[in-house]
């Protein structure tokens, strides 16, 4: 009878534990499938309900992670669509005024009715319209490979004077034309940690801006100032300035201030230079006052004594 009893009691253990691991093993399972139906539903408010459980707590944040990196990368990804959207426009509108004077222009050539000096024109006309459109593609293939790392700046120590005399060389024809001089305040050259040819052609681009937006017959300043963990290169210009709300705007790409829609550009130069400079730890200000003045300083890193 005692046997039985036993016998009758384990049966009934047998069959509780059954039942008990059944309902854990069905809630454990319910669990996952609306964790795995949240991750599939991008959804990152999941229920802790099974947070005493250790394993199934540790599968839902592991899940609450997946999800948020899912959303993450989305966000990345239609950021970086929506910049190359916008890029693209911004290119295709720069790209227009002279693709159109180009096809105009030569359009009125090949119907042969033009006089001599109307043809000669017409031809130095279509020139300058290709030379800033080769500018613009130099620009912004240098640009896109500065973006994306495929060009890669190698700071050393090196005199800076060498880099800024290569600068004032390469835009003195422009000068000239213009009849604009460049005063350069007398500085001992320094070691800096530079990309000589990056930054040449960084100054070259502030230069060319100043040359561009000052009055024939002007100056532009050129100085060097030693600072404890910097040296400073500022190019200052007399001519029409920039107004204190643009002077963050200027360095994006394709931007153009409102006293510049008169004079020729595409917006790249300023740009450029900066993103040379930030990658070499450098950065560059401005400081204007329309009518005026604008001042352009550069700052690059001293070399460690």
């Amino acid at each position: 009878m005692a046997l039985t009893v036993t016998i009758v009691i384990a049966v009934i253990l047998c069959s509780l534990t059954v039942l008990l691991s059944y309902r854990y093993v069905r809630k454990a399972f319910d669990s996952m499938d609306a964790v795995l139906d949240s991750v599939l539903a991008r959804n990152a408010e999941l229920p802790f309900e099974a947070a005493a459980d250790s394993r199934l707590s540790k599968l839902t944040h592991k899940a609450v992670k997946i999800i948020q990196m899912n959303t993450l990368d989305i966000s990345q990804t239609t950021q970086e669509k929506e910049i190359i959207q916008s890029f693209i426009s911004d290119m295709s509108h720069q790209m227009k005024t002279p693709l159109s004077g180009v096809a105009m222009y030569t359009d009125l050539l090949l119907e042969g009715r033009t006089t001599e000096p109307e043809r000669q024109e017409f031809l130095s006309r279509i020139k300058t319209g290709t030379e800033k459109l080769q500018w613009m593609m130099d620009s912004l293939v240098k640009m896109s490979r500065l973006e994306v790392g495929a060009i890669e700046l190698s700071p050393v120590p090196a005199g800076i004077k060498q880099t800024i005399t290569d600068s004032i060389s390469a835009v003195y024809g422009a000068a000239a034309k213009r009849n604009i001089s460049i005063q350069t305040a007398y500085f001992e050259d320094t070691l800096l940690l530079h990309d000589r040819k990056w930054t040449g052609e960084a100054i070259t681009n502030i230069l060319e801006n100043a040359i561009k937006y000052s009055p024939p017959g002007g100056e532009i300043k050129l100085s060097v100032e030693a600072l404890p963990i910097y040296t400073k290169i500022n190019i200052t210009d007399c001519g029409i300035g920039i107004a204190p709300d643009e002077w963050n705007s200027i360095f994006k790409r394709f931007y153009r201030g409102r006293n510049a829609k008169d004079v020729d550009g595409a917006g790249l130069g300023l740009y450029l230079a900066s993103l040379i400079f930030q990658k070499q730890s450098g950065y560059i200000l401005v400081d204007s006052r329309p009518g005026k003045y604008t001042t352009f300083s550069m700052f690059l890193q001293n070399c460690k004594k």
